[in-house]
């Protein structure tokens, strides 16, 4: 970081990027401050940077934000804080500003006003909306640690570590020029959980759970619902040893901060551990509130394996857990789920549920298949991906859609099989004699621009393949723009 001299000359903005340099997605740091010659960036990186530019940025966080400079009535500095994203058309950059006072016993109103300005390419300013919760956690620690230390080399040191806090950040996104949403997952719980195996479960990689060990810190990984998509998924995996729990419990402001949904899981067979991982789930939620964190979160009662649903101790512990997680969850939304990586769609039904909640289109997908019910008499209709998430389904009663969700991986595997051995004289198979013989249900692979969709349809009478393929296009357009803009 650098310092400027006093009594400096003002100069006039350029119209130029203060660097050329794109490895990082960061511009520029300036720290400025309303003293007796005015607003002044005191210090500032990189160290070449243009003093018109230096100025300008100055005169434009502080004026705009001091307002009408209520700290002159000397009513103190607690409080008066603001953030702002202001563009700087002039040097093709966007910043955003924390404003904040200085106290100062012998400035005018005892305090100077002062900002703290983060600079990027005006073309990303997507990055500060989508990293918002923590850019404002660092700067507000930041101008606290400027307001506790009045000396101009303990001033640079402490903008010299936001630069490089900044900079490892920017480091750890994927593509930190991206106009996409960034979406966090998090995974939680206690240690044998079942966590990773979950994860390893959807994806059908049954072969690194055999070889998979406990999770060291934060796994990181990203999803993809479909191949080009205007989010950017990105997946925590917490490790839940007592050590790394302590962890990210303690440092909740790094990874409990800017959720978008939460899944945590419970070993329901490992019943001495029941309690603690209750506790652990109420921590969770403590914190959250704290941070004024309130994400949907899917609850996993995780190693609910075949040979166990005929057990009363089992049954009677599912219950416990869940009057226990209801008690204290009244500000959250909270769905459980049932789930061992002896049954994938266990695991694909409270996953594809999650995912649901982060879409904006969810009622309006429904919706979708809801009318295509209604052209088609289909008492229930599910609509998958290539990779078996569920992207929406509707049903007229309860019973008819718990069911689907039960026979849906059947068909799905049905027909791929049909497909491998070029069993399928259509894009379809149909079964029919269900229940009272007189309902049907087909499965049909429906192309949607460049992706496979699966559709299964629960008819209620008879046959409805040729009004199937009538509403099929009008269908088929509608969901386009959906799935564009799934998550």
């Amino acid at each position: 970081m650098t310092k400027t001299k006093d009594n400096q000359k003002k100069p006039k903005p350029i119209k130029k990027p203060l660097s050329d340099d794109k490895a990082n997605i960061i511009e520029a740091v300036v720290l400025s401050i309303f003293d007796e010659n005015g607003p002044t960036p005191k210090i500032f990186w990189p160290n070449d940077l243009d003093e018109q530019s230096g100025l300008l940025i100055a005169m434009k966080t502080i004026s705009l934000l001091m307002g009408d400079a209520t700290y002159q009535n000397g009513i103190g500095t607690d409080g008066v804080n603001y953030f702002g994203i202001l563009p700087f058309p002039d040097i093709k950059l966007n910043g955003l500003t924390y404003f904040f006072l200085i106290p100062d016993i012998e400035a005018r109103g005892k305090a100077l006003a002062a900002t703290i300005t983060v600079l990027i390419d005006e073309n990303n300013k997507v990055f500060f909306y989508e990293n918002m919760k923590y850019l404002r956690i660092i700067m507000d620690k930041t101008a606290t640690l400027i307001q506790n230390n009045k000396k101009q080399d303990e001033r640079e040191i402490i903008m010299d570590e936001l630069r490089e806090e900044l900079i490892d950040f920017t480091k750890e996104l994927k593509d930190p020029f991206s106009t996409k949403r960034q979406i966090k997952i998090l995974l939680t719980g206690l240690d044998q959980a079942g966590k990773t195996s979950f994860l390893y479960g959807i994806r059908r990689k049954y072969s690194e759970i055999i070889k998979s060990l406990p999770t060291k810190g934060v796994e990181r990984t990203e999803e993809n619902v479909f191949e080009e998509q205007n989010s950017q998924i990105s997946i925590w995996d917490l490790g839940g040893q007592k050590q790394y729990r302590e962890r990210y419990l303690e440092q909740s402001e790094v990874y409990l901060y800017n959720i978008d949904l939460m899944f945590f899981f419970i070993d329901i067979q490992d019943v001495e551990r029941i309690n603690e991982s209750l506790g652990l789930f109420r921590k969770i939620l403590s914190l959250l509130i704290e941070l004024d964190e309130f994400p949907p979160i899917v609850v996993c009662l995780n190693k609910f394996d075949p040979d166990l649903k005929g057990s009363k101790e089992i049954f009677k512990n599912l219950e416990i857990i869940a009057d226990e997680i209801k008690k204290n969850s009244d500000r959250f939304f909270i769905k459980l789920f049932q789930t061992t990586i002896f049954d994938h769609w266990s695991l694909i039904s409270a996953y594809s549920f999650g995912l649901s909640q982060l879409s904006p289109n969810r009622e309006l997908f429904m919706n979708q298949l809801k009318k295509f019910a209604k052209k088609t008499n289909s008492d229930a209709i599910l609509l998958l991906n290539e990779n078996g998430i569920i992207l929406s389904t509707f049903s007229k009663t309860d019973i008819s859609g718990k069911l689907f969700e039960i026979i849906a991986p059947y068909y799905k595997n049905l027909y791929k099989t049909f497909e491998e051995f070029k069993l399928l004289d259509h894009d379809f198979i149909v079964s029919s004699g269900i229940g009272d013989e007189s309902k049907k249900v087909i499965f049909k692979k429906i192309l949607v621009e460049k992706y496979n969709l699966y559709l299964l349809l629960f008819l209620e009478k008879s046959l409805e393949i040729e009004k199937i393929e009538k509403n099929l296009p009008e269908f088929s357009k509608n969901l386009i723009d959906l799935i564009h803009t799934y998550i």
